[in-house]
């Protein structure tokens, strides 16, 4: 269980390291006017294109680190609506506001929130981000309490740049579909697309490494942006991590992508690939994406179920799968 950080000092400076992170991948500053409910304010807003979200951080002297944040780059001097705040308190636990810093028992400090969502329309708020958030999800002990939070990303890992950002869009689509409730989930080949806001779970799952947890979503888009280089499309469903079709339309390949090696995550892994692939079309390739190559007994059991496996690493913050052509030879086909 994680529990909420509440010493002034410690979150003065987890602040500041949360800002660090970010400003590095600031490509300007541009000034606009930042939309409230029933108001706005000039603002200088940091856009980055490499993560394609901009943010404004700033201090409410005696209250709470505000930080907006929005996806694309706004044009100067242009009126900008919030897509979410990251806010946390000054000292102390305010439950009222959505942003946390938090500690695991390893000593691994996270970035959670608690699911309080801002906007002025009906429908938006805390409700509809805990009915249709998809992420990685765990128990915080907030202040005595036990609260369900969503982690947007490990402070100290080299891609928590990323993992801010990926949370700011799952918010930004989940915001365009409020007003319709038409979450589409079911399968559809002329609709096949990726969607981050479809990457994670609904609700906590088993015990697992919350830290590499975070990376899940950023290795699902590193690889379907990967697949789409090679004019492959890709796309997912929200049980599936993604489906790859070939240039003929079919369905060739499912990935499930893990990102711890326990032998039980991987069995769990590979049973969740057969399920998912029973109701498709065609026999598709029914490939894991691993952190590493698995012990041999493993790989002779992979090989059995007719699952293949693809190894990933890391370059600086992206996902890279250095194996990937031999797969591609297999799906094209």
């Amino acid at each position: 269980m994680l529990k909420v950080i509440n010493d002034e000092q410690a979150i003065r400076r987890h602040r500041l390291q949360f800002m660090r992170g970010l400003k590095r991948f600031a490509d300007e500053v541009i000034p606009v006017e930042l939309g409230h409910p029933g108001a706005s304010s000039r603002a200088k807003v940091f856009w980055s294109e490499r993560l394609g979200i901009w943010f404004f951080p700033t201090k409410i002297a005696g209250h709470r680190y505000w930080n907006a944040f929005g996806v694309g780059r706004p044009e100067k001097g242009s009126r900008i609506s919030i897509t979410c705040e990251i806010n946390f308190p000054m000292s102390g636990i305010d439950l009222r506001t959505g942003g946390a810093f938090a500690e695991d028992g390893a000593g691994r400090v996270f970035v959670v929130h608690r699911g309080k969502l801002g906007g002025g329309r009906k429908g938006i708020g805390k409700g509809l981000f805990e009915d249709h958030y998809r992420g990685v999800w765990e128990v915080m002990d907030d202040g005595g309490e036990e609260t369900t939070v969503a982690l947007i990303g490990a402070l100290n890992s080299p891609r928590f740049a990323r993992q801010v950002a990926q949370f700011v869009r799952k918010i930004a689509r989940i915001k365009e579909t409020a007003a319709a409730r038409s979450a589409q989930t079911e399968l559809r080949l002329d609709e096949l697309s990726f969607r981050e806001d479809l990457v994670g779970e609904l609700c906590p799952d088993q015990e697992r490494n919350t830290g590499s947890e975070c990376d899940h979503g950023l290795i699902v888009r590193d690889l379907s942006e990967a697949l789409r280089g090679q004019d492959l499309r890709t796309g997912n469903d929200g049980c599936r991590d993604l489906l790859v079709m070939n240039r003929k339309d079919r369905i060739r390949a499912v990935f499930q992508i893990l990102t711890e090696m326990s032998a039980a995550g991987i069995h769990a892994g590979a049973m969740q690939l057969l399920l998912n692939g029973l109701s498709l079309l065609g026999d598709p390739l029914l490939i894991l994406a691993l952190p590493r190559a698995p012990v041999e007994a493993l790989r002779e059991k992979l090989k059995r179920l007719n699952i293949d496996f693809l190894v990933y690493g890391w370059e600086e913050d992206r996902a890279v799968f250095p194996d990937l052509a031999s797969c591609l030879l297999r799906i094209i086909s």
